[in-house]
C-alpha cells in the first residue's frame, strides 16, 4: 500500500467522507492542532514513563493521559467524517475537574504566572497546554460556521487547566527532590 496519494499537492485534502477541502481551511487547522496536541500528550507520556521520580502519581498520570489521547483522537476522527462528534459529555468535564482538584490539592496557590522550565518534563507540560489553548480557539472560531459539539470547547478548556495543574505538579516534585538532594 502507498502512503501517497497526490492528492493534497494542489492544496486540498479529502475527509474521511472522500469530499474534497481546503488544506486552509478551519477543520484542517483544528484537526492539525489537536493531533499536534495528541502527539505532545504523547510525549508528555513518554516523559513520565522514564521520570526518575516514577511514582504511583505519575503511573495514574500516565493512565490518565491516554484516555485523552483517545477522546483527542475521536474528535479528530468524527470532525474529518462531518459527524457531531457525541464523545463529549458532561462526565467527560466532571472527570477532567475531578482531576483537576485532586491535583490542585498538593500544588500552593500562586498568583503569578509560572515560568516553564523547572525541567524537560514539566516545560514539555506546559507547551501541551499552549497548544490545548491553540485547539481551543480553532475550536471557537469555526463553531459558528459548523455543527460541532459545543462540550469540545470546554473539554479543551479544561484540558489545558489540567496540564497546567499537572505541570505544576512536576514543579513541586523536582522542587521536592531537589530540596532532599541539597538538605534545604
Amino acid at each position: 500500500m502507498k502512503i501517497y496519494t497526490k492528492h493534497g499537492d494542489t492544496g486540498d485534502t479529502l475527509d474521511l467522507n472522500g469530499q474534497k477541502i481546503s488544506k486552509n481551511d478551519a477543520v484542517i487547522h483544528f484537526i492539525g492542532t489537536v493531533d499536534e496536541l495528541n502527539s505532545y500528550l504523547g510525549l508528555v507520556k513518554a516523559m513520565l514513563s522514564n521520570d526518575d521520580t516514577w511514582q504511583y502519581e505519575w503511573k495514574s498520570s500516565y493512565a490518565f493521559i491516554e484516555k485523552i489521547q483517545r477522546r483527542l483522537s475521536k474528535i479528530m476522527a468524527n470532525i474529518s467524517g462531518n459527524k457531531i462528534p457525541s464523545e463529549i459529555t458532561s462526565a467527560d468535564l466532571a472527570v477532567l475537574e475531578k482531576e483537576i482538584d485532586r491535583l490542585s490539592e498538593t500544588i500552593p496557590k500562586n498568583n503569578t504566572f509560572p515560568i516553564p522550565g523547572y525541567n524537560i518534563l514539566e516545560a514539555q507540560m506546559h507547551i501541551a497546554r499552549t497548544v490545548a489553548r491553540r485547539a481551543e480557539r480553532l475550536y471557537f472560531a469555526m463553531k459558528d460556521t459548523r455543527r460541532l459539539c459545543p462540550q469540545i470547547g470546554s473539554y479543551l478548556n479544561r484540558l489545558s487547566d489540567y496540564l497546567f495543574v499537572l505541570s505544576g505538579q512536576e514543579s513541586l516534585i523536582n522542587v521536592n527532590f531537589i530540596n532532599q538532594i541539597t538538605g534545604i
